[in-house]
């Protein structure tokens, strides 16, 4: 009996050290949020939560300070767990105001968007939720047009280099065909003589042909004097004997031979 009091009364302390946990978890947070420390409201929040009872939510808690800390995303998430414990339209339609806020200010436009319909859906009568659904869709539009400039800005960039590289290939190609032309009638001009040289050649080639000519007109020059001399030689030599017979006829005509 006794051991089974003394249970009891360790239970009960520990009950209460760990409710005394809790609480002094939460008064933290709420005097750190009071004082605009917003971070650590924040973390405290989410020990309280991880030390609260069964049923106790502190999402929204959480949310609004991620949200005033700059911590947008923590705090999208925690709207989103605060939606599905809330009871009515109206907690939901809060909620989701929330999440919209959240997702503008990471520049989620269309996200907010659809959250500020989902608001409206629970409670029509949000005029605050429909203006910031119109100042979403004006972002939304602004948004678009702007990654619409960039994406032709970054075509128009894209086809300036692709037309620079272009024209540098073709310089350097024309650059190619000169120097391949010039290696070409470098090897030309070494391979046929020159104008000169082929004159020399055929003045040459002149020369011979007109001086086997000339030996042929000197020989046949050369033959008719030959030609000529014989004949005078062979008329002396005619006229020679005729003048010796003469003499010999006048000497038997004339007398004796002594």
């Amino acid at each position: 009996m006794k051991l089974r009091v003394a249970i009891m009364m360790i239970i009960a302390s520990s009950f209460i050290s760990w409710g005394q946990n809790w609480r002094d978890s939460l008064s933290a947070a709420h005097t750190a949020y009071k004082e605009g420390k917003y971070k650590e409201a924040q973390e405290k929040f989410v020990s309280a939560q991880r030390l609260a009872p069964e049923g106790v939510d502190l999402s929204k808690d959480i949310g609004t300070s991620a949200y005033r800390s700059g911590d947008y995303s923590s705090a999208e998430k925690a709207f989103h767990a605060a939606v599905d414990k809330s009871s009515t339209p109206k907690e939901k339609s809060r909620k989701w105001h929330n999440i919209g806020n959240a997702q503008i200010k990471q520049k989620n436009y269309q996200g907010a968007v659809d959250s500020y319909k989902q608001a409206l859906r629970e409670n029509p009568s949000d005029e605050k939720a429909r203006y910031n659904l119109a100042e979403a869709k004006r972002r939304l539009k602004k948004q678009e047009e702007e990654q619409q400039q960039n994406q032709q800005q970054n075509q128009q960039q894209d086809q300036d280099q692709q037309n620079q590289q272009n024209s540098q290939d073709d310089q350097n190609q024309n650059k190619q065909n000169q120097n391949q032309n010039q290696q070409n009638q470098n090897q030309q001009g070494q391979q046929t003589p020159s104008n000169s040289q082929n004159q020399s050649n055929q003045n040459s080639q002149g020369g011979q042909a007109l001086s086997s000519g000339a030996q042929k007109l000197s020989s046949k020059k050369t033959e008719r004097m030959l030609d000529e001399l014989m004949k005078k030689e062979m008329e002396t030599k005619r006229r020679m004997h005729g003048m010796g017979s003469g003499r010999e006829k006048e000497q038997v005509k004339s007398g004796k031979r002594w």
